[in-house]
């Protein structure tokens, strides 16, 4: 009797003798944290861009350009609505395009009224279609008028640096054109400040001896 009573005893202690029994988990091993911003990096970037918009003179061709270019880009005789005309250019001492010219086929007094109105009329109507009425308009001249100036001036049209001109020119005696000049005015009037100090060079040189 005395030994089951020792085995119950035994037993008691050891279940309220001990505590509750922990379980040590594993601690999940740490993860290397990651950014989620991604660093932008700058870089130099350099934009291409179509050449200045205010430089465009006619067409492909734009003021500044050189004569083999300008030669390459541009026919010397087009059709330009009824009538066809002839292209010349203007240079200046960099060999850069600052006017283009264009110019009717030279008509005799007999079709001045006539054929050289129409040519006239057909080209200003052309540049009014782009730029409106002209801020300079006078009335077409007489054969006597262009006689006496050689170049009348009819109308005129400014955008920014660029202006365009149509013109009545005395070519000969019996032989006139009607011709529009598109010109960059700020590069003109470099190139007129430049000739004429050119052609005033040994007196310029001088005077800064005084």
């Amino acid at each position: 009797m005395k030994s089951i009573l020792f085995a119950f005893l035994a037993v008691f202690l050891l279940f309220t003798g001990c505590g509750p029994v922990k379980v040590n988990k594993p601690e999940p091993a740490k993860q290397t944290e990651k950014s989620d911003s991604v660093q932008i990096v700058k870089t130099d970037s350099t934009e291409i861009t179509a050449p200045d918009s205010s430089l465009l003179a006619y067409g492909n061709l734009f003021f500044g350009m050189k004569k083999a270019e300008v030669e390459r880009k541009n026919e010397s005789r087009q059709q330009l609505g009824k009538y066809e005309y002839n292209f010349n250019y203007s240079f200046n001492g960099d060999s850069g395009l600052y006017r283009v010219i264009i110019k009717s086929d030279g008509v005799k007094v007999v079709t001045y009224d006539t054929e050289l109105s129409a040519m006239y009329r057909n080209l200003a109507k052309i540049v009014e279609t782009r730029y409106g009425e002209p801020e300079v308009h006078l009335g077409f001249p007489s054969v006597f008028d262009v006689q006496n100036s050689h170049k009348y001036k009819l109308d005129e049209w400014n955008n920014g640096a660029k202006q365009i001109q149509i013109s009545m020119v005395e070519n000969n005696l019996n032989s006139y054109s009607v011709v529009c000049e598109i010109t960059h005015q700020k590069m003109a009037e470099t190139e007129t400040t430049r000739q004429k100090n050119f052609k005033n060079k040994d007196v310029i040189d001088a005077a800064k001896k005084f």
